[in-house]
């Protein structure tokens, strides 16, 4: 399935803080409710979206956060990509992480997903990179399965702390 016609990739600009951080939480709490604790979830959600945390990372030139508009400032997903430092197991040159890409539940299978990735793709490249790499939730078979479509590959583990445990989450990553 493809996205819709009217949705296209965008920069997130100042102007998109409020919807953004509204897909942010709505989005990441949709993608783990099934099987993680719901106040982790929230707390979670709190402490990392929000309009001051966006605002930063939208003026840091290392990183850009993509779109999917569908039109009236209404988001169907995002993306980030940042030129951060990778883990050891991520030996490749010039590595540019994709740091979130989030869906909106409603627009889940109707290929915005594909849209965002392939344009996430093309961003890490403008930004320098020539791998793109990122960490995935052990417990997302998911996500999981979509980045392999797309040519990511397992290259090791990361921790993360997650509700008081510490997760040895998939590093996967790709030449762009």
């Amino acid at each position: 399935m493809t996205a819709p016609p009217t949705t296209f990739v965008r920069h997130a600009t100042a102007d998109d803080l409020d919807e953004l951080v509204s897909l942010a939480r709505r989005s990441f709490f949709d993608a783990y409710s099934e099987t993680d604790d719901h106040a982790v979830i929230d707390a979670y959600c709190v402490r990392n979206f929000t309009r001051e945390r966006f605002a930063s990372i939208l003026a840091d030139p290392r990183s850009k956060v993509l779109v999917a508009d569908h039109g009236q400032g209404c988001f169907a997903g995002y993306a980030q990509v940042a030129s951060s430092s990778p883990p050891p197991c991520v030996r490749c040159a010039q590595p540019i992480e994709l740091v979130r890409l989030y869906l909106a539940r409603e627009w889940i299978g109707r290929g915005v997903g594909a849209v965002l990735m392939r344009a996430a793709i093309d961003e890490a490249r403008r930004l320098g990179g020539s791998t793109l790499w990122l960490g995935v939730y052990e417990r997302n078979p998911r996500a999981i399965a979509f980045y392999e479509r797309f040519g990511m590959r397992v290259v090791g583990t990361k921790p993360w702390e997650w509700g008081g445990e510490i997760f040895q989450d998939p590093v996967m990553e790709r030449a762009i």
